[in-house]
């Protein structure tokens, strides 16, 4: 089974750098890209009339490398459809059109059954919030397009329904599923992790000035990911999708963790390796939020292992130690790739730039501070039912992009870093209390789950998602993950894994 995995794993990774080239061939030609944009979604709603978990790992591969959606998208005259958006709305109607056949071939009970939602009355009430926060947009009479595309990110819960379909297709046992999914997420993560660290070595040499200039707007314009060559002398690589790396950072270190109880000392190698590699990716990206959600997120995966083996302490401080190890070596990594020799390295690195990036206070930190009083004020203003999507905020920035455009530095906008502050602007109080509700109990259910056997697979995986959950629940404070598809959908993911028995 491990080999057909790693066979798949491949398959997908070669499907997924095929994908990326298409993206970056058809920035260069643009006449391509309408063509790359609709064969794809032609071949999706194929595989998807044919299974619809095929159009549904698709939907998901692009999530996991996508960050903003947009590696291809269609426009004209000023509309601008992005390959997420369209890709959701196919699924959708296909898993609409399926459940419709349901009911008129099998009845109302086949009906409700496709139905069967995890920890269901908390996402109903979700869902009730997240029209009353649409509503509530319009009555305050906030800019309806800003309430639209404010909005359209949690309409991506409704991923839900069609993943459930897919699921109860498997009737009790849906490992199969699983299996394949976890395949489409290693091969993600593994180009995620490669891609960030060619990236890096690309930007920290000289191949040319057009030849930077060119991937770099590629990377912009995709909304893959942030170039930004910081006052440390060091390119940062940022791609929102890295989240999914340090998911799967614990996946690897609790794997890690169980391979060597089962004296598997080459598999722990292979854990050992994509451990480091996983540290190097989120150490290139130089996000603050990133450092602080996965220590916030290890320190509680290491309180899980000592919850449930706590009589083998000895052995997770020697897990703990092999971890710290890793994480030494990634920086050793970037260093290597920053000053190779050949090409000519144009970049700086040492760990002391660790420190300085972690305590330093760049435009983006101003910003985000600059941003908290004025959101804080406006939330004051209806703090238990919100403003509603589309409510703005005025403030000034440091932003460079920005100040080339308004030299006083006053923005106004609707999305917000703050990410719970976001939540409770639009949703208000009680929209934050129902989704930290959701939260707590796909927490408990998980922790409920444990079961302590030290060759108890999904005990371990278990333990990886709740810590990735952490993780994504602490990065929230300061990027919006919880109310973007990247962090939601992998919410919805964690609640079907645990909600197992």
């Amino acid at each position: 089974m491990n080999y057909e995995l790693g066979k798949k794993i491949k398959l997908y990774l070669l499907l997924i750098a095929s994908a990326e080239l298409i993206s970056f061939g058809s920035f260069l030609f643009p006449e391509l890209r309408q063509i790359a944009f609709f064969a794809i979604l032609l071949l999706t709603l194929i595989l998807s009339l044919q299974k619809l978990e095929y159009g549904l790992l698709i939907l998901l591969a692009e999530l996991f490398i996508g960050s903003k959606g947009y590696l291809f998208y269609f426009e004209q005259g000023g509309l601008i459809i992005s390959l997420r958006i369209a890709l959701f709305l196919i699924i959708m109607s296909v898993w609409l059109a399926k459940i419709i056949i349901t009911w008129n071939r099998e009845g109302r009970a086949a009906f409700l059954n496709k139905l069967n939602l995890p920890f269901w009355q908390y996402y109903a009430l979700l869902g009730v919030v997240v029209i009353g926060g649409i509503v509530n947009g319009y009555w305050q009479r906030n800019e309806l397009s800003d309430v639209f595309f404010d909005a359209n990110a949690w309409i991506y819960f409704l991923i839900i329904f069609p993943l459930a379909y897919v699921i109860k297709e498997y009737k009790d046992d849906a490992t199969e599923f699983w299996q394949k999914l976890s395949a489409v997420f290693g091969a993600a993560v593994a180009w995620l992790i490669a891609e960030t660290l060619l990236l890096l070595f690309f930007f920290s040499h000289n191949f040319g000035a057009a030849a930077a200039l060119t991937v770099y707007k590629w990377i912009r314009v995709t909304g893959v990911g942030e170039i930004t060559f910081t006052e440390f002398g060091f390119y940062r690589i940022f791609i929102q999708s890295q989240i999914y790396i340090i998911i799967a950072l614990f996946i690897f270190i609790s794997l890690g963790w169980y391979y060597w109880l089962k004296g598997e000392k080459k598999k722990l190698l292979n854990c050992f390796i994509v451990t480091l590699l996983s540290s190097a990716a989120i150490l290139a990206s130089f996000s603050r939020s990133f450092w602080i959600g996965l220590a916030v997120g290890l320190f509680c995966f290491f309180v899980f292992l000592f919850f449930c083996f706590y009589k083998q302490w000895r052995v997770i401080l020697w897990h703990i130690g092999l971890t710290l190890s890793a994480a030494i070596l990634s920086v050793g990594l970037i260093f290597t790739l920053v000053r190779f020799p050949y090409p000519e390295p144009i970049a700086n690195f040492s760990p002391e730039l660790i420190a300085q990036r972690a305590f330093s206070s760049e435009a983006g930190v101003s910003s985000r501070w600059n941003l908290l009083n004025p959101l804080l004020s406006k939330i004051k203003q209806a703090p238990l039912f919100g403003k509603g999507f589309g409510a703005t905020v005025t403030y000034q920035t440091q932003d460079p992009r920005i100040l080339e455009q308004n030299p006083s530095g006053e923005y106004m906008t609707y999305a917000f870093e703050w990410g719970y502050l976001d939540i409770w602007l639009k949703l208000g109080l009680l929209g934050l209390i129902v989704y930290l509700a959701l939260l707590v109990k796909i927490f408990y259910n998980g922790i409920k789950n444990f079961q302590f056997s030290i060759f108890n697979f999904q005990l371990f995986i278990n333990i990886a998602l709740l810590s990735g959950l952490v993780t994504v629940m602490i990065t929230s404070f300061f990027s919006p993950y919880l109310n973007h598809p990247l962090g939601i959908g992998f919410i919805i993911l964690t609640s079907f894994f645990v909600i197992k028995k």
